[in-house]
């Protein structure tokens, strides 16, 4: 086995420098590092850090089976680790994940109500740093008894207090107990609108959790040992026009489980995707990726879409272990999307997968160009400034949607090209990070672009149509869908009830085409074949009919305010 350099080395070995080499010495030396780590522990939270995030990516992209059960039983005591720090080190890790760490977040309702579940006696709402409000109080109204309100009213008991004398001496947390009572006393949306407006920020002590970064791990995922780390092609965007093959819906029981692994990845780490706090089980797309990697794309729960967006999440997954998420939000023949690396895997083969990831979002939507919003790559995200995140989506493909910012890019590029040039400054990359960037694929139509801005006009437009079609806005909607069931040929009636509440929703949205009921067949056939799409289990299908609509979106595209007047 080969030896560990003494400490007055020069170039000391580091998992860093060998984790993504795949050669026997790398595997030696990877196997040296762990088993001397677990020797002598990490005594910085700093450096147990940097020692986790090597053992996740080993754990995430393995060369051999020696090496990736080194590397796991070493993760295995990374609580243990925790605990041998100082306390303020301890607390340097919070927010990260790591096991024996805790996580502190104003979580939204959904995933509050899935810690609480999930994460039994770990998790808990953070009183001490809980500002009380009339909002939080409404929260525990819902849940009190008539008989309960004089002391709940009376000023004796703040929340705290009320909660503790309130709810029942069992194992419960007093998050666990509100979230089962809530459940009972209110709808879904009920209590996710109470939730949203107190803000209850919520403490999660991962310690040997499974949700923690350091355990959480899909079920029964296939193990592929590597070679070597992928690069991207030389024409991205040609190979993310080939459709990608053997993507296929899972089944309830296998998406929950994914389900589950991403809320985990996000949640521990303080972030959110909504379509990822809210999903929909019916609808997550396994895509392999290869070499172990695969994307799991899910679809947000019918009741959180959008009206001409399809809003969807996803996690990215190596050897079972989450390395990336986001979301993707296709809009008539584009998609809003972007990529976020964790940080443990940075470094390896991300522009590989961000080409495959395409890919797969390409052949699922049909769509034809891919848009990615300033805040990915630096406009108000100083990671992403410091990361250099800009150059990333350029080297791929991607431009900037305006002239002038093309021009300037297009210099920084070419003076980076030379020998020996300083990277990008922090005033040149904030300077690029405005607006977007776009890749346009093979075939598009540039009259198709949609600005998204576009989306508030066309929402104030429909604003003007109910207003224009009667003073009692239900009674107003319900005539502008019978008047574009007519001009459509629709019978209302005829439509499931799903269908019938999705018809009524774009119906204001529809109108805004006042001629309408002069175009084609074919063309009305697929506004309304769009229209009952949206109402159904899988939104995909509403994304692909938006696809079809030309006429539609291009006159949507078109309009202003004064012509809803």
């Amino acid at each position: 086995m080969t030896k560990i350099a003494n400490a007055s080395s020069t170039r000391r070995p580091s998992l860093r420098r060998v984790r993504n080499a795949y050669d026997q010495d790398a595997e030696e030396k990877k196997l040296a590092l762990i088993a001397a780590a677990e020797k002598a522990p990490p005594r910085t939270a700093a450096a147990l850090m940097r020692l986790h995030e090597d053992l996740l990516f080993i754990a995430a992209f393995p060369g051999d089976l020696k090496s990736l059960r080194a590397a796991r039983a070493a993760l295995a005591k990374t609580q243990v680790w925790v605990r041998l720090l100082p306390k303020a080190a301890r607390a340097r890790l919070d927010d990260s994940g790591v096991a024996g760490s805790a996580s502190r977040h104003v979580f939204p309702y959904a995933i509050a109500k899935w810690i609480a579940a999930r994460a039994r006696g770990e998790a808990e709402i953070d009183w001490r740093r809980f500002e009380e409000s009339p909002a939080f109080d409404a929260v525990l109204r819902a849940i009190a008894r008539r008989a309960e309100i004089d002391a709940f009213e009376s000023g004796d008991y703040d929340a705290r207090g009320w909660t503790a004398l309130a709810r029942p001496k069992d194992k419960r947390s007093d998050l666990q107990w509100i979230m089962d009572e809530s459940a009972a006393a209110l709808t879904g949306a009920q209590a996710d609108e109470l939730w949203s407006m107190a803000e209850p920020p919520i403490a999660w002590r991962l310690q040997a959790s499974k949700w923690s970064t350091t355990r959480n791990i899909l079920p029964k995922a296939p193990v592929v040992l590597r070679k070597s780390l992928r690069r991207p092609p030389p024409d991205p965007a040609r190979r993310i026009a080939e459709p990608l093959s053997g993507i296929v819906r899972l089944g309830r029981r296998r998406a929950k489980e994914v389900i589950d692994v991403a809320r985990a990845a996000l949640s521990a780490r303080c972030r959110e995707v909504v379509a990822i706090s809210n999903p929909n089980p019916d609808e997550v797309y396994w895509c392999d990726l290869g070499e172990g990697v695969a994307l799991a794309v899910i679809g947000v729960a019918p009741s959180s879409r959008l009206s001409l967006e399809t809003n969807t999440g996803y996690i990215l997954i190596s050897n079972g272990v989450p390395i990336g998420y986001g979301g993707v939000t296709p809009l008539y023949r584009q998609a809003n999307t972007g990529i976020n690396i964790f940080d443990p895997f940075r470094g390896g083969e991300a522009s590989y997968l961000w080409v495959e990831m395409l890919r797969a979002f390409a052949t699922i939507y049909g769509v034809k160009r891919f848009i990615v919003n300033g805040y990915q790559f630096g406009e108000g995200n100083t990671e992403a400034i410091a990361s250099g995140a800009y150059w990333f989506y350029y080297r791929l493909g991607f431009r900037p949607d305006a002239a002038a910012r093309r021009k300037r890019a297009a210099r920084e590029a070419a003076r980076l090209a030379k020998p020996n040039a300083e990277r990008s400054d922090k005033a040149t990359l904030k300077a690029l990070a405005q607006g977007d960037l776009v890749l346009d694929l093979p075939g598009f139509d540039a009259r198709d672009a949609f600005p998204e801005a576009q989306l508030a006009t066309v929402s104030a437009c429909t604003s003007r149509a109910l207003a224009s079609a009667g003073a009692d806005r239900k009674s107003a909607a319900k005539a502008l869908a019978r008047g574009v069931a007519e001009k459509l040929g629709v019978v209302i009636d005829s439509l499931t009830p799903e269908e019938r509440r999705a018809f009524t929703a774009l119906a204001p949205i529809v109108s805004l085409a006042p001629d309408i009921g002069a175009w084609s067949g074919a063309e009305k056939e697929a506004v309304v074949g769009m229209m009952r799409a949206k109402g159904r289990r899988i939104e995909r299908d509403f994304a692909q009919a938006a696809a079809r609509n030309e006429r539609l979106f291009r006159m949507l595209a078109r309009l202003r305010i004064a012509e809803a007047g």
